[in-house]
């Protein structure tokens, strides 16, 4: 059986790369599409093991007329790549991928599988309504529906879709979350907590991710009187950044930006437990990363995140905007602290691309 990706987002994620190794690694036959917009995002971050075709299928103007993507792309992929070959589509998105994998399935007859991202739920079918109904169409015909997390699942069967569509798509959609890379997986557990607990904060310091609220809810947790000064500790770079600074106290931390594996790994050996509140994820690395450091963590509540783990066992989902509850859930997440953070760093290796792939292997060759 041979796969052929389309990735309109491989240009600016390490995570398709990494997946479409870790595929190789367990020997599944593949090629990769990239409907590309910039010359210079050409064949950026192309797995080295995978044969990847890149056109400059994308124009800035179709975000109005978006069926054009597809109309040039199809043509693009026939002329590449041999189809007699080809047993299923992968569409990594599903706007961009998903209506070119639609397209080229019903020209080709090959059968198509999707996945949902951030992108996907959160912008673009809340910004572009007009293009709603082509999304459920996809979703339709699409042979499996996939979800990196449970939250991102029902959000979709719910609010989405009717009755029907809901049964239908329902019963032909799995989650498989992301995968981590090995690099990450040499953390240990934690010694005892001390009198301080440092709060990680990681990501991009704007509206989304909260940084505002975590600083609040850590100054919150320390208002308490527990016995233990709670302070943070964070890092990233955005539009709140001036903001955040304004509102450090002492003890509190702020390092800029950190980029890179090895760096991060030296951030969070600096943290106790990661709280990062943001209003939407579809996954959040982030929280893998921390966990694989035995780092317990505080995630959005209805988020990618959520419900990856059972209450509790990695950490403690918090409502987005309840500095109060998530005051409350850091106090609770010193109990208990040493178990728990031995627990993070083995469910954490629960993600390695391997044990990913093989799910991705096993969904392949289910589809009929």
């Amino acid at each position: 059986m041979k796969i052929l990706h389309i990735c309109c987002n491989l240009a600016g994620s390490s995570v398709f790369p990494q997946l479409f190794e870790a595929l190789h690694d367990a020997g599944i036959e593949q090629e990769v599409f990239v409907p590309e917009k910039r010359e210079e995002d050409l064949f950026k971050n192309a797995p080295e093991h995978v044969k990847t075709h890149a056109a400059l299928t994308v124009k800035r103007t179709d975000a109005l007329l978006f069926f054009r993507k597809a109309q040039r792309s199809v043509p693009e992929i026939m002329r590449r790549v041999d189809m007699r070959g080809v047993s299923l589509l992968h569409a990594h998105t599903l706007f961009t991928d998903g209506s070119i994998a639609r397209r080229l399935g019903r020209q080709t007859g090959t059968p198509y599988v999707v996945t949902l991202r951030y992108s996907d739920i959160e912008a673009i079918w809340r910004y572009e309504p007009h293009l709603r109904p082509m999304a459920r169409a996809i979703l339709r015909d699409a042979k499996r529906v996939i979800f990196l997390g449970e939250a991102a699942r029902k959000k979709v069967l719910f609010d989405w879709l009717g009755d029907e569509d809901r049964r239908h798509v329902g019963q032909k959609s799995a989650v498989i979350p992301n995968g981590i890379a090995p690099e990450w997986l040499t953390g240990a557990a934690r010694a005892p907590l001390g009198g301080t607990v440092r709060v990680g904060f990681a990501g991009l310091l704007n509206r989304r991710k909260r940084p505002l609220d975590a600083l609040a809810a850590v100054h919150l947790a320390d208002e308490a009187k527990t016995g233990r000064r709670f302070v943070l500790r964070a890092c990233g770079k955005g539009p709140l950044e001036e903001a955040l600074r304004a509102g450090l106290r002492e003890g509190d931390e702020y390092v800029g930006r950190v980029a890179g594996v090895e760096a991060m790994k030296r951030f969070y050996a600096g943290c106790d437990l990661l709280l990062v509140p943001s209003s939407a994820e579809t996954f959040g690395m982030v929280y893998l990363e921390a966990m694989s450091q035995g780092v317990p963590v505080l995630y959005t509540r209805g988020q990618g995140f959520d419900g990856q783990f059972p209450e509790g066992e990695a950490g403690f989902s918090v409502a987005c905007g309840d500095i109060r509850e998530q005051a409350r859930r850091l106090i609770d997440a010193t109990q208990d602290y040493e178990a728990r953070s031995e627990r993070c760093v083995s469910l954490a290796e629960g993600y390695a691309w391997p044990h990913v792939a093989a799910k991705w292997a096993a969904l392949y060759r289910s589809v009929r």
